[in-house]
């Protein structure tokens, strides 16, 4: 039997059902799949998908209030860091010799035979996000800097593990570190549980890094690997290897619409197998799920919880003694809320991705006075910034580029109105 898990909260169904059924399209009854719901289990929703649901209590994490520790974390936060436990779970549920983890966002096309081979001699089998070096400065931007660098070397939608060797280790060591440091926090140099995994080959010798082009197929990586049909319709990368999952990484936010257009312009494949995805989604309920509330979304009065109050009461010592079921708490949020309100205007504002993104301009416009090529920079979601903050910005870039004139200012005036 082969176990696979994906985590999700409710919203995320439509995508996990849609990977549960390309594995048993590929596997049949030789696949165990379990759902981690990283949510309430609600009686009007369908999980008959999955062989099992798990949720966060049946997961005996070692903390003194469940209800803080869940507190302390995004929904992206939560449904990370519950992954090695889920592994743990399953694999002495079931005495599992393997256990494998996909994204809820990936879909099966073929058997994963170079996995299951390389758990034979490896108990931690990693892909990375990309493993040829970028020619262009568009795949180094979108791979080597912001996949490799930003966000790890290795690419958490898929992660393979057996029991026997190092397996256990690493999952002991995985799964305290996720207990305690699984948050989307650049300024420690944290992106979820993905980022503790750059560190995994230095402590696991016995880890596997798995090269193959067919597995986990993104758009970051598709610079270098061309997707074809062969002659039986089987998908191919690189006219040679079987396509073996692919990632739809990015779909709900547009960046992967935004990345297929650059990256794979006009691909007729490609089209299909997004349109094909798109139909999936609409006939598993993503109009009806796709805003779905989760339960730890909200307090218990129903108002939903800004990241900065997490964030805020996961670094107060304090507040943690004094509420240790934040949820059930009504006083909390007027705590949190008159706090975070005193502390505004004190704190610098955070260094998130879209200020990363004007750093970067600045960076480029500073080596090259063709400000206009930035646009084809901009991400396809627009990034708000508060007027006083876009005010900065503005007057920031154009310090560095006026020695390059009156046209290279302009383009970077149209750079940053791309980004509010």
């Amino acid at each position: 039997m082969n176990y696979v898990f994906t985590s999700i909260n409710n919203a995320y169904l439509p995508k996990a059902i849609t990977l549960a059924d390309s594995l048993r399209q590929v596997y049949g009854n030789d696949m165990h799949v379990t759902c981690m719901l990283s949510d309430k289990r609600d009686p009007d929703l369908d999980y008959s998908a999955f062989d099992e649901v798990l949720t966060i209590e049946d997961l005996d994490l070692p903390v003194e209030s469940l209800e803080a520790w869940i507190f302390k974390h995004t929904v992206v936060e939560l449904s990370t860091a519950v992954k090695p436990w889920a592994f743990k779970k399953i694999f002495q549920r079931h005495n599992a010799e393997s256990v494998l983890y996909m994204d809820p966002d990936t879909v099966a096309y073929s058997r994963m035979e170079e996995v299951h081979e390389a758990l034979r001699h490896s108990p931690i089998v990693l892909t990375p996000h990309v493993t040829v070096p970028a020619v262009t400065d568009d795949a180094l931007l979108d791979g080597e800097m912001l996949g490799c660098l930003r966000h790890g070397v290795f690419n958490l939608g898929f992660l393979a593990l057996s029991a026997h060797g190092e397996g256990k280790n690493f999952l002991d060591w995985w799964a305290r570190r996720c207990l305690e440091w699984c948050y989307d926090d650049s300024a420690r140099g944290l992106f979820t549980d993905q980022r503790w995994l750059d560190l995994a080959p230095c402590f696991f010798p016995s880890l596997s890094v798995l090269r193959h082009p067919g597995y986990n197929v993104a758009t970051w990586n598709l610079y270098y690997r061309h997707l074809s049909q062969g002659e039986s319709g089987e998908i191919m990368i690189n006219q040679k290897h079987p396509l073996r999952f692919f990632h739809f990484s990015g779909f709900d936010l547009g960046t992967y619409e935004h990345m297929l257009k650059k990256h794979a312009p006009g691909h007729s494949l490609l089209r299909q197998m997004t349109d094909w995805y798109v139909a999936k989604q609409i006939a598993n309920g993503q109009k009806r799920l796709g805003g779905y509330p989760g339960i730890y979304d909200v307090f218990a009065d129903g108002e939903r919880i800004p990241r900065e109050w997490r964030v805020h009461y996961r670094e107060n010592a304090d507040l943690q003694n004094s509420f240790p079921r934040p949820y059930s708490d009504s006083s909390l949020h007027r705590t949190l809320k008159g706090q975070t309100l005193q502390q505004r205007p004190h704190t610098a504002q955070p260094f998130y991705p879209r200020n990363r993104f004007i750093q970067l301009g600045i960076n480029q416009l500073q080596r090259r006075p063709q400000a206009h090529a930035l646009a084809a920079r901009a991400p396809a979601r627009r990034c708000h910034l508060s007027p006083k903050a876009s005010a900065l910005a503005i007057a920031g870039v154009e310090r560095q580029v006026r020695w390059t004139g009156a046209n290279a200012a302009r383009s970077s005036r149209t750079l940053l109105r791309t980004m509010r």
